[in-house]
């Protein structure tokens, strides 16, 4: 077969690139660039209460004050105490999920949707907020119960990620280099997670005066103490790290080309698994089986009370919980949607495209934590809390949804363009469809995050429209730890209907996906 050469990209093609992320940029610089504007400049203003927070460069300059009362006040030892928070996930990602991953795939397709299909419970019965409350007044410390809180939401999620880099075509040598990549954006993750953790640290704090965290100093100077200085210059020094962390993972995923390739060719290749089968078929199921022990002995003291009912009656928070969510939700990852379709699926650069990810990359790790403070002082100087409205959380851009889409439709669109060069016909199709699960995939862990997210309610707690954690906290105040509603946290009918979602989606999507690496004429050479 002949091969053509390359055809340049047609106007409309590049046009439409460049505006489709436009939405998504005016999101990013009104709610995370703007916001961590103000916090940086708030972080050197002198404040005695909320009055002005709108107008933080009028403030009185404090110089580095605020930075020194927070490292005065245990700032630099809250970082180093929850760096100690990620010994454990960072262990699992480097050791135990690898192992477990080349064991499954190892053991041929099976082995592997079994795995797949299991790891999907620790995923979709992750509720920190309960987690933290189930267990905080047991004897068991601070740093156990993350670990074990958290053990199985990160085993799950770190196997998914190698089982998608050792999924290849090339006949039974593994892509480690994929695994490697995979690997070091895990671990990336991990620290980013904990350096913003604040549902455990909150909830050992409030029940057991536990360790502070980063976070909960935040909370406590800005909402407890009123000293808002000292609270930007927390959020400031958090911020710094996570945009450095984010703009490492974003260079990474530039320059090493990677990308997710849905290929449903390479699910049932015969032998591309086959390699140790003999020695990773036991090695999976005992792997396995450990890590949905330790997984369940982290999970079980939340989930053996769900069905509890408080010894008060309560008010109804369904809606108030997961209702509002839907909106930010349905703009964030709309947006990021949007753009990735245009950065990755219609490629304006050519193979520069992806540097477009740069100016998002520095906010990917960045959660509502170190945001919270601004968004605080927004809704306290327009008298926007305890309302309803105020319980939507900031509509930011969907980030992680972004960069997700952005390697998948990269994948698909690099494919496309090796059509044409073996004078095949390249339609669309094959670029849009299989992000379409994804899409889906995208908005429901959007949703369901926020659903879990705790310092949002702490802010716009309102008596009028309370939260399934509004009212958790409200019986927490009269120490009645053994009827709390854990189930407003995740009822359990919606928690059955994740699951078998999250089953079905393992089962017939995502066990097709490939994570690559490098140029992609080293996986579709031309074929003359």
């Amino acid at each position: 077969m002949t091969v053509q050469p390359a055809t340049p990209r047609p106007t409309w093609q590049v046009v439409a690139g460049l505006l489709l992320p436009l939405p998504a940029l005016i999101l990013l610089i009104t709610t995370y660039v703007e916001p961590a504007i103000w916090t940086i400049r708030t972080s050197f203003g002198r404040f005695t209460g909320i009055r002005g927070l709108a107008g933080a460069g009028d403030a009185p300059s404090a110089g580095l004050d605020n930075y020194n009362r927070a490292f005065d006040g245990g700032l630099g030892g809250a970082l180093g105490y929850v760096l100690t928070l990620a010994v454990v996930p960072l262990l699992i990602v480097l050791l135990l999920a690898p192992a477990l991953a080349w064991a499954a795939h190892g053991s041929g397709r099976a082995m592997r949707r079994i795995a797949r299909g299991a790891l999907v419970i620790p995923l979709v019965a992750f509720a920190p907020f309960g987690i933290a409350l189930a267990s905080a007044s047991s004897e068991r410390g601070q740093r156990w119960t993350y670990w074990a809180g958290t053990f199985g939401v990160v085993a799950a999620a770190a196997v998914l990620i190698y089982l998608a880099a050792l999924r290849t075509d090339r006949g039974p040598r593994p892509n480690w280099p994929g695994v490697i990549i995979g690997g070091v954006l895990a671990v990336l993750g991990v620290v980013a997670v904990v350096l913003q953790d604040f549902t455990f640290g909150f909830s050992y704090r409030y029940v057991a005066n536990g360790h502070a965290t980063p976070a909960t100093l935040l909370y406590e100077s800005a909402l407890m103490r009123f000293d808002l200085g000292t609270a930007a210059a927390i959020s400031t020094v958090i911020l710094v790290q996570l945009s450095l962390l984010g703009l490492l993972a974003t260079l990474l995923v530039i320059m090493t080309g990677l990308r997710l390739e849905a290929r449903p060719d390479v699910s049932d290749t015969p032998d591309a698994a086959g390699f140790g089968r003999g020695l990773a078929r036991p090695g999976a199921a005992a792997l396995l089986g450990a890590v949905l022990v330790v997984a369940g002995v982290g999970l079980w003291p939340w989930l053996s009370h769900l069905g509890d009912s408080p010894r008060v009656e309560v008010p109804s928070t369904w809606a108030n919980t997961w209702l509002p969510p839907v909106i930010s939700t349905l703009v964030g990852v709309t947006a990021a949607a949007l753009a990735a379709f245009g950065i990755s699926g219609l490629r304006p650069l050519g193979r520069h495209s992806e540097w477009l990810l740069l100016p998002f990359g520095l906010f990917l790790f960045v959660g509502g934590v170190p945001l919270a403070l601004r968004a605080f002082a927004a809704g306290a100087t327009a008298s926007r809390l305890d309302t309803f409205l105020a319980l939507i959380p900031p509509s930011r851009l969907a980030i992680p949804a972004l960069f997700v889409l952005v390697l998948l439709f990269r994948g698909q669109a690099l494919r496309r363009d090796t059509l044409p060069r073996q004078s095949q016909p390249a339609s669309w199709w094959p670029v849009v469809l299989p992000a379409l699960p994804m899409a889906a995939l995208a908005y429901v862990a959007t949703w369901f995050a926020q659903t879990q997210d705790l310092i949002w309610p702490l802010i716009t707690s309102s008596t009028q429209h309370p939260t399934a954690q509004s009212v958790m906290l409200q019986i927490l105040q009269y120490n009645d730890l053994d009827h709390l509603p854990y189930g407003r946290l995740l009822p359990i009918p919606l928690l059955v209907l994740l699951l078998l979602a999250g089953v079905a989606a393992q089962l017939l999507y995502l066990d097709k996906i490939a994570l690559r690496h490098g140029p992609s004429e080293r996986d579709h050479p031309p074929r003359t």
